[in-house]
């Protein structure tokens, strides 16, 4: 069964995903590239007052808005199960391609700023792993609903 509840870490402040895998559920730093985590997640509930605001798809630390999808997006990977139904935050420069469907446009953005993605080679590879999901995304109806 998963659960539901937005967590973020007590330690870093920083929203939690859930995972699922043969273990059950637990919540996990983000898999961000070039981010090493030096500690484990300590999953506590989401407090608004300490909560850290991150862009979804560029890991901007200035979200603008939020975008909330009509339908849960599922992704697996290797054997573990991602669920997506919480608002996704979005800078402003996101939130433009986003506004405009432009799941390209989002791509080439994200590719461009996220740190080890220098060389064509990493960038096809980034954009290569990115376009599922923005896919799903996209497919899930993402409306508006701001922060």
């Amino acid at each position: 069964m998963i659960h539901d509840e937005q967590m973020m870490c007590d330690l870093c402040c920083t929203p939690l995903n859930p995972k699922v895998d043969a273990f059950g559920q637990r919540y996990v730093h983000p898999a961000w590239v070039g981010k090493e985590w030096d500690h484990d997640a300590v999953p506590v509930p989401r407090d608004p007052g300490r909560l850290r605001g991150l862009c979804d798809f560029c890991s901007s630390d200035h979200p603008e808005t939020a975008f909330l999808t009509r339908k849960a997006i599922v992704e697996i990977t290797r054997g573990v199960t991602h669920l997506y139904t919480e608002p996704w935050n979005a800078c402003e420069r996101c939130a433009v391609h986003i506004r405009n469907r432009s799941v390209h446009l989002l791509m080439d953005r994200v590719v461009a700023v996220l740190p080890g993605t220098v060389n064509r080679p990493e960038r096809r590879a980034r954009r290569a792993s990115l376009k599922p999901i923005y896919m799903k995304f996209f497919q899930a109806e993402p409306e508006e609903v701001g922060l």
